[in-house]
């Protein structure tokens, strides 16, 4: 007996992610009520090929997003005509600057629903802004002084990249002056009790703590001393009670110790 069976072969959709930066309960804060890791010079890894002189991280730029990380800093220098991301010297390894906006641009297409900022250190004339104007980056624009949208409000408008430059002018609405928006702690910091607070917080700004140990460079080694509990926890939480909520934890070698935890810790995610 021959028994006719059906067969469906169509595969349910997949449910609509609705959640911001990995959260359900972050779409309803502001910017400026989110805590974020951010990897100090996050283009200069080992990954892509940077000498151990001119080294902080051990994973490139797409690497660390998919790990969790949400703020990046780049330098940005002119070499033989080239605009390019260092950290000090080119000659110990460099990318395109387009390059690495590509690899942005890539992260921000396949995940709708994140936010990122990213910091430029920015050694160029001009150069570094231009490269960023003929990006199809979804750029987010704020007010100096004003209250920040929430995530779920960019997220919805398709605005998420913040960029910040102590070289921006403020004619650009998407090219954010460094001092009108963030303020942070000092970098020179040789050992873990050296590591402080002060800053000069203004209203509506971004409060960013360096956890950085650069004795005399940066080395994993340092941050093996200082990226886990309880060294972490018990800066960041001085800082929260001297200053004010931390929105950006500043680190070498993001994948050493409990930084990226510690970020859902600050949020409230599990």
């Amino acid at each position: 007996m021959l028994l006719a069976l059906g067969c469906d072969t169509n595969e349910p959709e997949p449910e609509p992610e609705t959640g911001c930066n990995g959260a359900e309960l972050l779409c309803g804060r502001r910017v400026d009520e989110v805590a974020y890791l951010r990897t100090h010079n996050s283009h200069a890894s080992e990954e892509r090929g940077y000498e151990v002189w001119s080294r902080n991280q051990f994973e490139a730029i797409p690497t660390q997003l998919s790990a969790g990380v949400r703020s990046l800093n780049v330098d940005v220098y002119v070499e033989e005509g080239q605009v390019l991301a260092c950290h000090g010297y080119c000659s110990l390894g460099s990318q395109p600057f387009d390059e690495v906006l590509e690899e942005i641009g890539d992260f921000l297409r396949e995940n709708p629903r994140e936010l990122l900022l990213l910091d430029l250190q920015d050694e160029t004339q001009g150069e570094a802004r231009d490269t960023l104007a003929l990006s199809d980056l979804p750029f987010a624009a704020q007010e100096a002084g004003q209250p920040w949208p929430t995530l779920g409000e960019l997220v919805d408008a398709d605005t998420r990249l913040y960029v910040f430059s102590k070289s921006a002018s403020g004619d650009e609405d998407w090219f954010h002056p460094y001092g009108g928006f963030l303020y942070s702690t000092g970098w020179q910091y040789e050992e873990p009790e050296d590591l402080d607070c002060a800053a000069s917080p203004f209203e509506h700004g971004l409060y960013e703590v360096t956890h950085v140990l650069t004795n005399p460079l940066s080395h994993p080694d340092n941050a093996e001393a200082i990226n886990h509990h309880p060294v972490l926890r018990e800066h960041i939480e001085r800082c929260q009670a001297e200053v004010g909520f931390v929105n950006q934890v500043s680190v070498d070698y993001y994948s050493i110790g409990d930084g990226l935890d510690y970020i859902d810790e600050l949020n409230g995610v599990s």
